[in-house]
């Protein structure tokens, strides 16, 4: 009997609906058919997860809850890079193995920032707003902006993401300076990339970009004392995660003119019932978006597929987060590893 993978998005189903089953059923598993919005009700998943061995999740919580309502359940993948919305540890308890899609739209969400500082640096919004309503200057003169040659980029995490956002940045002629807890010595050599720590880096850069991942020393990162370490006339972006930024701190240095403005992929509460930046004209605000392109959706469904088909194939998932956990079936026949897209 085919291995029931349950697929948590409805895009992913139903624009390329032959080319998943085609390759399921290549690996000895079928997708379950399930018609529901998503991101699906918390209970409701509960529920569908029953019969589910593989989970392929976009960024529905897969919580302890729906690991242990899921007796079946042999491996997780996200759709994407980040996996604070996987329980991680109530996953190995139960035997199960998770892979990420590590790789997939670091160049999409580099893109994005960069693009975001382009924007708010030239004052994009004004131009277009005013134009689209008739006039032509924004008040009647020239706003002028800044160029990103010269200045200094300031990157808080320089993992994959990281570094294709440094490379782009060196492209436009900027100085570069990161922080991480993990350092790529080579890399920065190569790419005349500074290793600084965090508060020099706030208060040397033109523009913070925020790449690392949620984690317990990361929540609240960017608080009140860090951004009164930023320039006036700095720019804070943020594509990782909204926790990341502490969100009253934020607002507070936006009202008060602490720092120039910011660009916001990722929010505290998503989607953001009471969204405090809309208010603000130098926030550029998009719906965690930055990784979502075409590109980014073909990569991550192949290799998530990848992911929860190996286990199944008796392989470990590539980019699996939590290695104590070997669930992987044996078969008697020879078993073909199917690698990702050379594109990653």
């Amino acid at each position: 009997m085919p291995h029931k993978i349950l697929i948590l998005s409805r895009r992913h189903r139903e624009e390329r609906r032959e080319m998943v089953d085609e390759f399921l059923a290549s690996r000895n598993c079928e997708a379950m058919e399930i018609d529901e919005q998503f991101p699906m009700a918390p209970d409701r998943l509960l529920e569908v997860v029953a019969d589910a061995e593989g989970i392929i999740t976009g960024l529905d919580w897969i919580s302890s809850r729906v690991i242990a309502a899921a007796p079946k359940l042999k491996a997780i993948s996200t759709a994407g890079v980040g996996y604070d919305h996987v329980d991680v540890k109530a996953a190995s308890e139960h035997g199960v193995a998770v892979g990420i899609c590590a790789g997939v739209n670091n160049h999409a969400v580099s893109e994005l920032a960069i693009g975001m500082m382009i924007a708010l640096s030239r004052q994009f919004f004004p131009y277009d707003k005013t134009i689209r309503e008739g006039g032509w200057l924004p008040g009647g003169r020239a706003l002028h902006g800044q160029e990103l040659f010269g200045k200094t980029i300031g990157i808080v995490g320089l993992g994959r993401v990281g570094r294709s956002t440094a490379l782009l940045a060196k492209a436009f002629g900027m100085r570069i300076l990161a922080t991480d807890i993990a350092w790529d010595i080579t890399f920065a050599a190569q790419n005349s990339i500074a290793y600084v720590p965090l508060d020099r880096l706030l208060q040397e850069s033109d523009y913070v970009t925020m790449h690392c991942p949620l984690t317990p020393s990361t929540r609240d990162l960017i608080d009140e004392r860090a951004l009164d370490l930023m320039k006036p006339t700095a720019f804070l972006i943020n594509a990782s995660r909204g926790p990341v930024v502490k969100e009253s701190a934020l607002v507070n240095a936006l009202s008060t003119g602490r720092i120039a403005g910011a660009g916001l992929d990722v929010f505290r509460v998503e989607p953001h019932p009471d969204n405090p930046y809309t208010e603000f004209p130098n926030v550029i605000l998009t719906p965690h978006i930055a990784g979502s392109t075409w590109e980014t959706a073909e990569r991550s469904l192949y290799l998530s597929m990848v992911n929860v088909t190996n286990v199944f194939n008796g392989l470990p998932p590539h980019c699996q987060i939590n290695l104590d956990v070997s669930p992987h079936l044996e078969f008697s026949r020879e078993v073909e590893q199917i690698r990702p897209p050379s594109s990653l």
